[in-house]
């Protein structure tokens, strides 16, 4: 928000140091990003053009003499066009410096000497000033040589540029910053009171609404008005708030916007062709061409304003080119209004149409201004447009005008912030922020919070507007009053142990958006879940939470192969969404090389066994036994339907692990892409009881190796299970290290190969004992497999 000094001294009585006011804002306010001068220029005057003559060295250069004050003539030579006898024009005097850091010096062009240099308000950088200029800029026959040309044209302005924060929508209006001004430096406040007349002609004007996201709208009929171009005092004060000057009609609606906050719209009552006003919801695919004279193709969730049938204006974000204000504008409507900053905001970003009067709406508008600000436009109009008024306005209004009542006790006030307020002192800052409130016996304070003040709601808000006045460097620096060492809760050091456990493996950490496109989120659902989707989503790919973090693994994989990058092992820990709940996932991508030894001509390719046995490390890691990973019961159309295990811990489902499908392969360019996706949540739970003390054994271990052949369609877990619960307590460990299929073995069976570890944490285990226990695990696995030892 770039506000004009000239315009704020209206408000408030500042001195010329305008640093004190910088740094109260930057203390007490907002950050102030720049405090500058309107015109970076020195040493100009007024000149008058006493003689003009045609260079004899030169067809486009003029010879002039100049009075530049008090009879004191200057031989300067110019190169404009527009140049003439008897004009008042500014003069950029020798040591004069322009924007740019150009210096003006004395100067001989074609053997002539030229003592400074009339200039353009191009050259002095407001090109934006006066839309007719053509070369030098002629001031008024007014205008008195010598003076200063920047007083003249309102442009000795100095203009402060404020960072204006979301909850400080007050800010967006020279009313509204000059009330935090006068409340910071505790300052009186110069309201300005607006009155104008009416002529006794009847308004015929009829506004109506089809919709409950426009509460307000204020319709004003002005006759006669003629559209000219500003006078310099508003054009000083709108190039100095950032807007371009245009006509009195456009500016008066920008200036009143600026000075209010309160966004107005004029349209050509002969062009509107019509005496209703219907603000409505557009129609699908309803087409209105815009001030930008683009075509607009509307929603039904946009508010548009009507001549009771055809669309005429975006309500709140841009007007309509066919009843545009042009030069040939005799009447005018005056539009006020109020309207839905949600349905505002998203038409505004739908269009990519932000504009000064969609900010406002946005951010919602003061209530109690919307009819001040038409009052003070209409006034204008008929001040700057020799405009007359017809009638009284229209309108229907059915906005909360209620004050907000806060209660908030002097107890409170000092506890929330650790200071010692006592009652004179709150009242002060209450009456210099200018807020009503009552104080009871009990140093209970009832505060009404101005309609101005949309962004304070609560305690919290009014505890925060007291400190700030007070100060937030009187704020004192205390230590904690019972510190305590920090330390990490149980799920962190989990979070911590798996991170490192990965990057040791050689795996990447990544972070991706929780964001996904549509056909990505149930990419890897088991079960029917819920989808979230946003109301304002960034772009259609980013529109809806996602349920896997295994998609945007494939993203990241995708992106880095378009780079030659082909060897890469990602992870991450992050969170899936639902309506209902929120859990925390562990998810995981291989692809490639996994190591690889060029000295040693070694190279280790990611396939299913090498996932699994690193998620088996991880586990084995978090003192985890009780899993298991089985033929997968699922189908996942996302996942190789022969490649494909889940992961069970504790009896529960925790994850799948395996390889993508060729067909989504195929899709992302991909081949031999391995993931998989735990539950964190239950890892997390399963980790914290599996962790317990257990005795170191004091008796040596027994190894025995057996190869059985059985049929091919008996699976691995099954086999192991019989072994276990045939070897009892003793038998501490089972695990198979090889499988062969071929000569000397029938085409339906197969021959594995195990290892089984036996302990006792009692005595020595003797080789009878150990004898015994391979007799029963073979007599089991012939009576319930029909495997025979090899």
């Amino acid at each position: 928000m770039k506000i004009s000094i000239n315009w704020l001294k209206d408000y408030v009585d500042l001195d010329n140091n305008y640093k004190i006011l910088e740094d109260k804002f930057n203390l007490m306010s907002q950050e102030v990003e720049s405090l500058t001068k309107l015109v970076n220029a020195t040493n100009l005057v007024i000149g008058h053009v006493v003689t003009c003559e045609k260079h004899p060295e030169a067809d486009k250069l003029q010879i002039t003499t100049v009075n530049i004050g008090e009879d004191s003539l200057s031989q300067i030579i110019c190169g404009a066009p527009n140049v003439a006898k008897g004009q008042k024009v500014i003069v950029a005097k020798v040591g004069s410096v322009l924007p740019g850091d150009f210096k003006i010096k004395k100067a001989k062009i074609r053997g002539v000497e030229s003592y400074g240099m009339i200039c353009s308000l191009a050259e002095l950088g407001v090109q934006d000033f006066d839309s007719e200029e053509d070369g030098i800029y002629v001031l008024g026959e007014d205008a008195v040589p010598g003076n200063c040309p920047l007083e003249y044209l309102s442009l000795d302005d100095y203009v402060l540029d404020l960072d204006l924060t979301a909850n400080r929508p007050d800010l967006l209006s020279m009313e509204g910053v000059a009330y935090d001004t006068a409340c910071m430096l505790d300052k009186d406040l110069n309201l300005l009171k607006h009155k104008y007349e009416t002529n006794k002609d009847k308004n015929d004007l009829k506004v109506f609404t089809d919709t409950s996201n426009c509460d307000a709208y204020y319709g004003q009929i002005i006759e006669k008005i003629v559209v000219k171009e500003s006078p310099y005092w508003l054009k000083a004060r709108l190039l100095a708030s950032g807007v371009r000057p245009i006509n009195n009609v456009v500016d008066i609606t920008n200036y009143v916007m600026l000075e209010f906050g309160q966004p107005l719209h004029a349209f050509d009552y002969d062009k509107f062709k019509s005496d209703t006003v219907m603000v409505r919801r557009a129609n699908k695919d309803e087409i209105l061409i815009t001030l930008d004279k683009r075509e607009r193709k509307l929603v039904d969730s946009d508010i548009v304003i009507t001549d009771g049938n055809k669309v005429v204006a975006l309500a709140g974000v841009m007007g309509g080119l066919e009843t545009e204000v042009s030069k040939n504008t005799k009447t005018i409507i005056l539009e006020a209004a109020s309207f839905n900053p949600v349905s505002i905001r998203k038409t505004s970003k739908r269009f990519d149409l932000k504009s000064e009067s969609s900010t406002r709406f946005e951010k919602g508008i003061d209530p109690n201004k919307i009819k001040k600000a038409l009052d003070y436009a209409t006034e204008l109009f008929i001040k700057l447009a020799d405009g007359e008024v017809k009638g009284q306005y229209t309108f229907f209004d059915n906005t909360n005008k209620a004050v907000n009542l806060v209660r908030l006790s002097l107890k409170k006030i000092n506890r929330v912030t650790g200071m010692d307020f006592d009652t004179e002192t709150v009242e002060k800052i209450l009456d210099r922020l200018r807020f009503d409130y009552k104080v009871k016996s009990d140093d209970t304070f009832k505060i009404e919070v101005p309609s101005r003040r949309q962004n304070v709601y609560g305690y919290q808000d009014i505890i925060e507007e007291i400190v700030r006045i007070h100060g937030y460097d009187k704020i004192p620096l205390s230590l904690s009053s019972t510190p305590t060492p920090g330390y990490l809760t149980a799920k962190q050091k989990l979070r911590r142990t798996i991170k490192n456990y990965f990057m040791n493996q050689g795996f990447d950490e990544m972070v991706t958006y929780s964001l996904v496109g549509e056909e990505q989120v149930t990419q890897f659902d088991i079960e029917e879940l819920s989808k979230v989707e946003i109301m304002n989503p960034i772009n259609r790919a980013r529109r809806t939470l996602r349920h896997s973090i295994i998609p945007s693994l494939i993203q990241v994989l995708s992106y880095n192969k378009k780079r030659k990058l082909e060897d890469i092992s990602l992870f991450e820990i992050g969170r899936k969404y639902t309506n209902e709940v929120e859990p925390e996932l562990l998810s995981g991508l291989m692809h490639g090389m996994f190591a690889s030894s060029l000295w040693q001509g070694k190279k280790e390719v990611v396939d299913f066994y090498l996932l699994k046995g690193i998620l088996e490390g991880l586990l084995e890691k978090l003192h985890i036994e009780k899993y298991e990973v089985v033929k997968t019961s699922h189908n996942l159309n996302s996942m190789h339907p022969g490649i494909h295990a889940d992961l069970i811990i504790a009896g529960q489902y925790a994850g799948f692990l395996g390889k993508l499908h060729p067909e989504l392969e195929k899709k992302n360019n991909l081949n031999k892409t391995y993931v998989f996706e735990l539950d964190f949540d239950l890892i997390a739970k399963t980790t914290i009881y599996a962790l317990e003390m257990k005795e170191i054994p004091k008796y040596p271990e027994i190894n025995r190796d057996l190869a059985v052949i059985l049929s091919k369609d008996i699976e691995a877990k099954e086999l192991i299970n019989v072994v276990k619960v045939a070897g009892k307590k003793q038998l501490k460990k089972v695990e198979i290290f090889d499988i062969y299929e071929g000569e000397n073995i029938d085409s339906d069976k197969k021959s594995v190969a195990l290892s089984l570890k036996f302990q006792s944490l009692e005595k020595t285990l003797e080789t009878e004992e150990v004898e015994k226990a391979i007799a029963r695990i073979l007599k089991q696995l012939d009576s319930k497999l029909n495997a025979k030892l090899r």
